[in-house]
């Protein structure tokens, strides 16, 4: 790796394509030493274009057509609601290049996210409101002020609405995610409502807060939709309009199945739309250089925590090893700048770091706060630095440093940096720009420029000005050597109406694969062109470009009934069939025609079946069965080989246990599935056709044969175990309460373990109380691995769960065989006696928890041994947590905390209310039907939306099956768990959390 140089830029000129770069200004000591503070990459330079007193708590900036500078401050972060948030305008006046007055362009703003340059003001994201602020008199100040949306959640100031983007399709682009709501502050809880533009009632409008997901919409023609996923402070395109998105610990991921596609096949129940990218992974480690940090009580110390301002470097000027594929986050609890280079891996991509065990911009100042970028028109990468001693919101922060008064310590002071290859760029365009004053001719040029702000502006003017150019920019769209041009004068003449179908069919089979891409999306608009575009369509299916193949499985499904699709669709599949990715676009993309591809698919791969390819043949079946079409899913239940059929009945069966049987599954269908409980049958197949019976249940009339069948494999003593377990299940099925007595000596018998495991699970399904009564008695006799299965047993209902903790109470059951995880769902069940009855007996004494905590002060002086602490995390952690790729993961990898001060971990453990950690929260789901289910919200899109449970199992459900959802006031672990640790067990668990040797 190349090595890091300390970079101090002051008063020094260097030379760049033969132009001489603006000199730096003269600046303050202060400032000075700010500079002197970083380390930067070799073959850059980092230098000041703005500060104090000139802005102050800047969070974003625009460069306008004309070259002036726009900053939005937000200064009343964290708290603050007095509306002194602002809009400031930058001008050179001295001619230097370099701003040296400044303008209040809009002031009394909330608190500004974003802002983007629109026809002759700025659209600036300030929640709930997405305004447009314009100067009409000439006096560099707004006098228009309008609300284009309205309705967005003010929650969190991280988590609100932001950054809007000219995308190259046209549409505006707002970075937005879920509604975090805090427990510290409550003003900041308004959740938003309907997303609408209040100036036409009759447009568009979306779900409460877009359904917590990316927002794009074209202010001049009231259109607007939701996208597929969300993002928290930033996102980015690449050159060829891929989406890149980041939130706190994942700083890198990317929207790979779009809204779009998923609703072209409303039954897919797809978990997630997004996949994060690094290679690195989440809370990925990073190499501060920070002397003397300043971090709060749950900072996650020493990994990626904060991150935000993604940017897709697209500005032409950087080294070669940058120019390209290269993205930058900023990291501004750790004061640097991390990156990542993009390559292609299948249908979405991998991030991977270019530097190992450094970063490649880092500050020794512990209040350098990096939190946004901007690429300017001469191609430096511009950082935006909020500059304040406190990042962290007070959501997780201690109660002191809250009341310190230190929360807005820097809120006067703010600075803005460029970062440019070594030797420099010139700064001068303040004075050059005047794009405004440009012929469409000569802005149609611009459009083959190496730098994004360049193609970008000249494509956003020309959209505004509907120009007439479209000569020239057909002529670009045909002929240019350059793709990017290309790219945008597709887009753009799409924009205006001005599409032609040799454009498409000719940038159809151009050598660069995200020119390929595009036009495939642009064909979705023009169904009138199928039958002239069906040959360059088709031809993708042999593409070399995974990204492209995949992009034409999601034109199909847009563009209907295309002779040889289905074909193209197979041969993409068998290509690409362990790519999951391409597996749901292929679904997507086949409404209606779910059984066919499944009979092709089923005869090109249905032997030998990965665990992947058996995962789309899951997905399918739950597709069509989720149509509730009575003859799809009759032929589901027949006709398959082994394997596919296992994987259809794996799918049905996740399918129905929440959804319920649907109307089309009665006796015949059942018949046909009592036909695979069979000795001969694969013992795969047949355990997944008897968890179908489960769900769809035995008729009446064959009742007693499969009684029959059942007792007598039960007692062949030389039939396969796995049989005799199967049949236990038959018996079970049929009539538990018959079988109850049978069953319990089962359960006691020292026979195989398999049917035991069977008895006990025909026990949970007996009615009463008598069985679990039995189990609790005869706890004794139970192999612990049967212990840890009956206490699921006992916490079915209610009732069970009383029975559970009255033998915990009464010493019958020891507490710590609940296990950790139990003991969360019993103090948090949905039935207030349980949850009474569970705090009461299960937690630790009822004790104060600030007096508990006190009582566990004497861990912190102790040297805890790193071994017997990992010993406590497997008791009594891990059934929740992941350390070092151990454990459940349903709450936060206890590896992205080992930096925290051990004092706050401690906290976190005694007092897990004390602060919920970002989308941790609890949430119970009222469900059509009655049903209610309770987890983490793990994954959202279009369609559904995906419960952790408690097991750390993902389970989907359809957006329309939800009638309410509710947040839980408390920390899904509950308190009191600390009971069963003892004071120097603890300093060994956090020995081990921490990782001391």
């Amino acid at each position: 790796m190349r090595p890091f140089l300390l970079l101090v830029l002051l008063g020094l000129c260097f030379s760049c394509q033969n132009k001489t770069p603006s000199t730096p200004p003269r600046i303050s000591a202060d400032l000075q030493a700010a500079l002197a503070a970083f380390e930067i990459a070799d073959g850059f330079n980092i230098e000041l274009v703005a500060a104090e007193p000139l802005l102050a708590d800047p969070v974003a900036m625009e460069i306008d057509e004309d070259g002036r500078m726009y900053v939005a401050e937000m200064s009343g972060y964290p708290l603050d609601l007095h509306k002194k948030g602002r809009i400031k305008l930058l001008k050179d006046t001295n001619g230097d290049g370099y701003p040296d007055k400044a303008i209040v362009f809009a002031d009394s703003l909330l608190l500004p996210t974003g802002l983007m340059r629109w026809r002759d003001g700025l659209l600036v994201t300030d929640p709930p409101n997405v305004y447009y602020l314009a100067d009409t008199d000439g006096d560099d100040r707004a006098d228009v002020r309008k609300i284009m949306l309205t309705g967005f959640a003010l929650s969190n100031p991280q988590h609100n609405l932001n950054n809007p983007m000219f995308g190259l399709d046209n549409w505006i682009y707002l970075a937005h995610q879920w509604a975090f709501t805090p427990t510290v502050c409550k003003e900041f809880s308004d959740e938003g409502s309907e997303i609408r533009f209040p100036d036409r009632p009759k447009a568009a409008r979306l779900g409460k807060n877009a359904d917590d997901r990316n927002v794009r919409f074209k202010p001049d023609t009231y259109e607007m939709e939701a996208l597929a996923a969300e993002t928290q402070f930033g996102q980015t395109f690449d050159a060829w309009g891929r989406h890149f998105l980041t939130e706190n610990a994942d700083h890198i991921y990317q929207e790979v199945l779009g809204a779009r596609y998923l609703k072209n096949n409303p039954q897919l129940l797809v978990p997630a739309a997004d996949e994060s990218i690094a290679d690195h992974g989440t809370n990925c480690e990073v190499f501060p250089i920070t002397e003397k940090p300043d971090h709060q009580l749950l900072t996650d110390v020493g990994v990626i925590t904060s991150a935000c301002g993604i940017t897709y470097y697209l500005g032409g000027a950087f080294p070669a090893a940058f120019n390209q594929n290269t993205t930058f986050v900023a990291e501004p609890s750790h004061n640097l700048v991390h990156v990542d280079r993009i390559s292609t891996k299948g249908a979405a991509f991998t991030a991977s770091r270019i530097f190992e065990k450094k970063e490649f911009l880092a500050s020794k100042d512990a209040w350098f706060r990096p939190v946004n970028f901007y690429i300017g028109p001469e191609g430096a990468l511009y950082v935006v630095d909020y500059y304040r001693q406190i990042i962290e919101h007070p959501e997780w922060m201690s109660d002191e440093v809250n009341k310190s008064g230190m929360l807005y310590n820097g809120s006067d002071k703010g600075r803005i940096y460029r970062i440019t290859p070594k030797g420099g760029l010139p700064m001068q365009w303040m004075k050059q720009l005047q794009l405004s004053k440009k012929s469409d001719l000569e802005l149609v040029e611009l459009l083959a420029n190496e730098n994004i702000w360049y193609r970008r502006t000249a494509q956003r003017l020309l959209f505004q000005r509907k120009t007439k150019a479209t000569a020239a920019l057909h002529k670009l769209a045909f002929r240019s050597h350059s793709a990017e041009a290309r790219v945008h004068a597709l887009w753009l003449l799409e924009g205006l109406g001005q599409s032609r179908v040799e454009d498409l069919v000719a940038n159809l089979q151009h050598p660069e694969a995200g020119l390929r891409e595009n036009a495939l999306k642009i064909s979705e608009n023009h169904p009138e062109w199928s039958t002239e575009l069906t040959e360059g369509i088709l031809a993708r299916q042999k593409d070399p470009s995974p990204r492209v193949r995949f992009q034409m499985l999601n034109t199909l499904g847009v563009l209907k009934g295309i002779p040889g699709s289905n074909a193209a669709k197979i041969n993409v599949l068998e290509r690409d069939v362990e790519d999951h990715w391409v597996q749901l676009a292929l679904i997507a993309a086949s409404a209606g025609e779910e059984p066919q591809l499944l009979q092709l698919a089923d005869r090109k791969f249905g032997k030998d079946l990965s665990e992947k390819q058996a995962r789309f043949f899951s997905y399918l079946a739950a597709t069509i069965a989720n149509g509730q079409d009575e003859q799809a899913i009759a032929s589901l239940l027949v006709g398959h080989s082994a394997q596919v059929q296992t994987a259809i009945f794996q799918g049905l069966s996740q399918l129905w246990a929440y959804q319920g049987v649907p109307p089309a599954i009665g006796i015949p269908q059942q018949r046909r599935l009592l036909q695979y409980i069979d000795a001969k049958t694969p013992a795969a197949l047949r355990s997944a056709a008897l968890s179908m019976l489960q769900v769809c249940g035995i008729p009446a009339q064959e009742r007693a044969a499969v009684a029959t069948l059942a007792k007598a494999t039960l007692n062949n003593p030389s039939a396969d175990v796995a049989f005799r377990a199967d049949a236990i299940a038959l018996q079970a099925l049929i009539n538990p309460d018959a079988q109850r007595a049978a069953l319990m000596g089962l359960l006691i018998d020292k026979g195989p373990m398999p049917l035991r495991e069977a008895a006990l699970n025909g026990l949970d399904q007996c009615s009463g109380l008598e069985a679990s009564q039995f189990i609790t008695q005869n706890w004794s006799k139970l192999d612990s691995s049967l212990q840890d299965q009956s206490i699921d047993v006992l916490m079915a209902n209610a009732e069970r769960c009383h029975q559970l903790i009255t033998a915990v109470d009464n010493k019958t059951i020891q507490r710590d065989a609940i296990g950790w995880r139990r003991m969360v769902g019993l103090m948090n069940n949905d039935d207030v006696g349980v949850r009474v009855h569970a705090r009461k007996v299960l937690a630790a004494n009822g004790l104060a928890r600030e007096a508990v905590y006190s009582s566990y002060l004497a861990a912190l002086n102790q040297r805890g041994n790193y071994g017997k602490g990992k010993a406590v995390y497997e008791r009594a952690c891990q059934i929740c947590h992941v350390m070092n790729g151990q454990g459940v993961a349903f709450g936060p990898d206890l590896g992205s905390v080992r930096n925290r001060q051990s004092a706050a971990i401690l906290k976190e453990i005694i007092i897990p209310n004390h602060s919920i950690a970002d989308k941790y929260e609890m949430w119970q789901l009222d469900m059509k039907g009655g049903k209610i289910a309770q987890g983490i919200i793990s994954a959202k899109t279009s369609t559904t939306l995906s419960l952790k449970m408690l097991n750390g199992q993902n389970v989907t459900y359809a957006r329309n099956e939800i009638l309410k959802m509710t947040q839980a006031p408390s920390s899904a672990m509950p308190e009191g768990l600390e009971a069963g640790i003892t004071v120097s067990e603890m300093a060994d668990l956090l020995a081990y959390i921490k990782g001391i040797k």
